[in-house]
């Protein structure tokens, strides 16, 4: 089972300035939480604040309610574990890594040759157990690290962008086996990523910084969908941020007037000067010709169609540029090419708007 976190009143400074201010964040037991921000946000030295690895210049740490004197804090130290973006391998074998801590913990033999050996076929690195670390791969790598790890039964596990490095299918693979042994064992865990794909697939919450403060906590989808200002909106690939003039009409979707004259419908009941933010998936794009679609249909032209990861990035220019994303199969059948005219079609409730 888990360990409940609690943080208050967190300051932490460096060079003569503030880079972390944390009035308060918990954390319940067996709660996934996802760090995100840019570079320079402090989700690495709030992660390391958490983990015991730095004191804060002031504030507390509370675990299980119990607050915690970082001069005597051997006994909860043992009950965490920190996995960090670099492997961070001794020089021997695969077996010899994973064994490490509990050998340092002075556990009999046959139990740590039990653990390491359960830890080894859970992710799938049996067949390395005799390997040289230093002949790994970085996914190999990557997996010795969660082994050694999960091999001390910690009750927090602390994840600093542990996938980072990793080549795409390798990263999809490990977040699966991850989510998957959070899940069974219970453990809370805090991870820092820069990819905001990674927060629906594996968190339960998510803290998002700026400048040092947390600015939004939720749900991934809120975060994504609902960001709370229009620096975190970018940050989280919303690539639409239409600034415009926002009327309520009764209980209805509320009209938006942009730049360029376009007015579209949105969900978010926000009146007076505002930016709707509209992320690039929640765009349909159809031919001119399309006669059912959502409330909001905008006629455009293609502009650029730029390959993004597995789909394409397609740029519009409706009197207002949009950007949309689409599949393979939409530009094998030659739906679209840039300077055709299309229909870009969204519905309201995809619309959030933040007031200006």
């Amino acid at each position: 089972m888990g360990i409940s976190i609690r943080a208050e009143g967190l300051r932490v400074s460096k060079g003569g300035r503030e880079i972390l201010t944390v009035d308060n964040l918990e954390i319940g037991r067996g709660e996934v939480w996802g760090l995100i921000g840019p570079n320079g946000a402090g989700k690495s030295t709030l992660l390391q604040v958490l983990a015991l690895l730095e004191e804060p210049d002031t504030g507390s740490i509370f675990f299980d309610g119990q607050k915690i004197d970082y001069h005597r804090a051997l006994s909860w130290r043992r009950q965490l574990a920190v996995v960090f973006q670099e492997a961070l391998l001794l020089d021997t074998t695969v077996f010899n890594n994973v064994a490490v801590g509990l050998r340092f913990r002075g556990i009999p033999w046959p139990v740590v040759k039990e653990r390491v050996e359960h830890w080894l076929e859970v992710l799938r690195i049996s067949h390395l157990a005799s390997r040289p670390a230093r002949r790994l791969s970085g996914g190999e790598a990557q997996r010795v690290s969660l082994a050694r790890a999960f091999v001390l039964e910690p009750r927090v596990l602390f994840l600093d962008e542990p996938f980072a490095a990793l080549d795409a299918p390798t990263r999809g693979a490990l977040l699966e086996e991850l989510q998957f042994i959070l899940r069974e064992t219970g453990i809370t865990a805090v991870f820092v990523t820069h990819d905001f794909t990674e927060l629906p697939f594996l968190a339960d919450q998510v803290a998002a910084l700026q400048g040092g403060r947390i600015v939004q906590t939720g749900r991934p989808e809120t975060i994504l969908w609902q960001p709370a200002s229009v620096e975190l909106a970018a940050f989280v690939g919303v690539t639409n941020l239409l600034p415009g003039e926002a009327r309520l009409n009764g209980s209805g979707p509320v009209q938006v007037r942009l730049q360029g004259g376009v007015t579209i419908l949105a969900g978010t009941r926000v009146g007076g000067r505002v930016v709707a933010c509209l992320r690039p998936e929640e765009i349909i794009i159809q031919g001119v010709a399309a006669t059912e679609a959502p409330a909001n249909r905008l006629r455009g032209r293609v502009r650029h169609i730029i390959p993004q990861g597995g789909q394409y990035r397609v740029e519009i220019d409706c009197g207002l540029p949009l950007v949309a994303l689409a599949g393979a199969s939409q530009l094998r059948q030659g739906c679209l090419q840039p300077g055709r005219e299309v229909l870009a079609t969204f519905p309201p409730e995809a619309v959030h708007l933040i007031p200006a």
